[in-house]
């Protein structure tokens, strides 16, 4: 009965806390006619739990610090413009929200990570629906809980190149991160993971960057989901991470000489399902990869369908479409230690005699000129020649030519539709 008595007793001191803030908080309005003429002089004001609105207008004030608990929102789309020289907006303080603005023409540094906006050690905030162009950084988190980034457009600056562009979403040593719903275009990476972890990536499109749609590094138990990640300079990267789920993306047209639609480096423990690679120059390449499942995703017309070197082992690679790709598996190795079972190959010519919808013969996707290439990049400019058609005639008539033990024996007669 005692501790029930401390329980009402906190709960009450609770309510009557979550009372006072409410019944203290108010609203500030900011613009030439409003009681407050600058963004400075309401934060210098505002107390926590207060709610900052801001006119439409350009307002150009050097570093706007936010460094109490309250919410800053725009109305009609305010331009926060910082004129080539200035760190836009800095945020240190926990559950701050920031809503409905442009940020534009942040400074750049070659020695300062310099954002247009910049959440630094704090809990439980909120970035959404703002218009970010032309930053350093975009959106730049260090050492955040709980936060999330939702709705935001963000548009690099295409002009300078990758050298002297930060990255569009960037997010470091950080927990429990939700993305959702935002389009990255003209950064040097889209989004940049490392040492985020339970976070999750879902709804993104990013496309048209330097260098990586997603790059992301020491990052476990992380899950992106829903994504299109399309024309970046290099691909995906997901790199030294344990126990992520990849699952729904697109990855596709991400052409070039060292591109590919998903990089795993050093991954461990995860999951590549229901995702599509369409028209890659490597649809997932696979370099030191332990206990991966791939499974039920399609990939479409990409150079290389899978590329799997070998340093992986004991992954799984099942129920998956393999359409219409140049090649659909390549590896370095004469070996296969991994399982490779019950996958649609289009370019399979078995039989199913006794038609339980599984080939009678097994088919062998790595093809010696495939092997060739692996491991001799300059021979494929003979792909199209007719050696290569003599050589890929024979390998179909006699497949024990073919030294590489990679072979599924139970391909599927039928390609299957995921439910997407």
């Amino acid at each position: 009965m005692e501790g029930e008595n401390w329980k009402g007793l906190f709960l009450g001191f609770v309510l009557l806390f979550i009372t006072n803030l409410t019944a203290h908080s108010k609203e500030l309005y900011v613009c030439p006619s409003c009681s407050f003429k600058t963004i400075k002089e309401a934060l210098r004001v505002a107390k926590a739990g207060d709610t900052i609105r801001v006119k439409g207008g350009t307002y150009a004030e050097g570093t706007l610090v936010v460094n109490k608990s309250l919410s800053l929102v725009g109305e009609d789309y305010p331009l926060l413009d910082g004129r080539g020289k200035y760190e836009v907006l800095r945020i240190t303080a926990d559950n701050v929200v920031v809503e409905g603005f442009r940020i534009a023409n942040s400074g750049r540094s070659d020695i300062e990570d310099i954002a247009g906006i910049k959440v630094e050690n704090v809990k439980g905030c909120v970035i959404r629906k703002n218009i970010l162009k032309d930053n350093f950084w975009a959106i730049y988190l260090a050492g955040v809980e709980e936060c999330r980034v939702e709705g935001n457009r963000i548009e690099g600056p295409f002009r300078v190149g990758e050298a002297y562009s930060g990255n569009g979403i960037h997010i470091w040593h950080s927990k429990r991160i939700l993305l959702r719903g935002n389009y990255i275009t003209g950064h040097r990476d889209g989004i940049y993971f490392e040492f985020v972890e339970d976070s999750t990536i879902e709804g993104n499109v990013s496309e048209n960057n330097w260098r990586y749609g997603l790059h992301f590094m020491f990052s476990h138990r992380d899950t992106y989901r829903d994504n299109i990640f399309r024309r970046n300079g290099v691909g995906v990267a997901v790199m030294y991470t344990k126990k992520v789920i990849m699952k729904g993306n697109r990855f596709e047209f991400n052409w070039g000489g060292a591109s590919y639609g998903l990089l795993l480096k050093a991954i461990d423990d995860s999951i590549v399902e229901n995702n599509i690679f369409y028209k890659n120059t490597a649809g997932v390449l696979m370099d030191e990869c332990q206990r991966i499942t791939i499974k039920e995703n399609d990939f479409v017309e990409n150079g290389w369908a899978l590329r799997i070197w070998a340093n992986s082992m004991n992954n799984v690679i099942k129920l998956n479409n393999f359409l219409s790709n140049t090649f659909d598996v390549s590896t370095n190795s004469t070996q296969n230690p991994n399982l490779i079972k019950e996958n649609y190959w289009s370019a399979y010519r078995g039989y199913d005699l006794n038609g339980d919808g599984y080939g009678d013969v097994p088919y062998r996707p790595v093809k010696l000129f495939s092997y060739i290439v692996e491991n001799n990049p300059a021979a494929s400019v003979l792909i199209k020649s007719f050696f290569v058609k003599i050589l890929n005639l024979v390998e179909d008539t006699f497949p024990v030519v073919t030294s590489i033990s990679i072979s599924d024996r139970k391909p599927l007669m039928e390609a299957v539709r995921w439910k997407r």
